[in-house]
């Protein structure tokens, strides 16, 4: 259970990066390069955010 809130936090909080940064290169290089590349990052942080909330978990002793 804590697994999966420290998870969400973590979507959130890299969700808000990667609209940021998909905003950045929209306003840079148009919108056609924005939407892969804020692709990319939204999905390299669900790989990402899981194998960091596993682990912040299991360093608080938070499993079960």
């Amino acid at each position: 259970m804590w697994v999966l809130l420290i998870y969400l936090v973590l979507m959130i909080a890299f969700d808000l990066v990667d609209v940021g940064l998909g905003a950045i290169v929209s306003r840079a290089w148009g919108d056609g390069l924005s939407l892969p590349i804020f692709l990319a990052l939204y999905f390299a942080t669900l790989a990402l955010a899981w194998v960091i909330a596993v682990r912040l978990a299991e360093r608080l002793r938070l499993t079960t």
